[in-house]
């Protein structure tokens, strides 16, 4: 028998074909990545945010409540009833506060959208204080470094001296540290001026009056006249 014989025209079609399979595949696979992420990010706005501003707002609406009512508590296990939740992590800051985060996961796997709550122990019971949303680790740095104490930096006398000589050469025409600047000769002038004016007003001067003049004058005596 002879065997079939494949004409060229075959053979193109069929190299074709392969590469048109292939690009089909990786379009699929783009697709549902596509997908994916948008479902993630659908999953993410319209759910898992959501979610934990409910639970942060009720807290927080719980505590005001509490407040209100004096004899109540707001302890840590209210807390977990009321939203659901047991943390995901308990730490201590350095306050020695105890702080629950509770977490809710993203769109994204390796993300999470946090929750905490701080508590400060009173009757061996955890008695809420405050809250937030957020990075707790990350928050409590950043408001660690804004409290921080500011550095103050001690000039010793030859420092000033050298400051003061370099701010009068910058401050002058020629460069030269051993005049003055504009302002410091303006300040100079007026200080001058007002010295002469206060010596003016100080300088008594001499008065016409003869009441109020220490040198009295005799009055002119007047002139005899002879009689005719």
């Amino acid at each position: 028998m002879s065997e079939p014989q494949t004409t060229p025209e075959q053979s193109t079609a069929t190299t074709q074909a392969a590469p048109t399979s292939g690009s089909s595949k990786r379009l699929v696979i783009l697709l549902c990545i596509l997908a994916l992420g948008l479902a993630g990010m659908g999953y993410d706005q319209y759910v898992a945010r959501p979610a934990v501003e409910a639970a942060y707002q009720s807290i927080i609406e719980k505590h005001g409540e509490i407040n209100a009512s004096p004899g109540k508590t707001f302890t840590n296990k209210d807390v977990q009833e009321l939203i659901g939740k047991t943390p995901a992590r308990t730490l201590t800051n350095p306050d020695g506060n105890t702080v629950e985060i509770y977490q809710w996961r993203a769109g994204l796997p390796i993300r999470t959208h946090d929750l905490f709550a701080i508590y400060k122990t009173q009757d061996d019971a955890l008695m809420f204080q405050e809250g937030g949303m957020g990075d707790y680790e990350k928050i409590a740095e950043e408001m660690s470094s804004l409290s921080g104490e500011p550095t103050v930096i001690q000039l010793s006398e030859e420092d000033i001296s050298a400051m003061s000589r370099d701010d009068r050469a910058a401050n002058t025409p020629t460069g030269n540290a051993g005049t003055n600047s504009d302002a410091a000769q303006e300040d100079l002038e007026q200080e001058q001026e007002d010295q002469a004016n206060s010596e003016e007003k100080n300088t008594p001067t001499e008065t016409s009056d003869p009441e109020n003049s220490d040198t009295q004058v005799d009055p002119t005596p007047p002139a005899e006249t002879t009689e005719q």
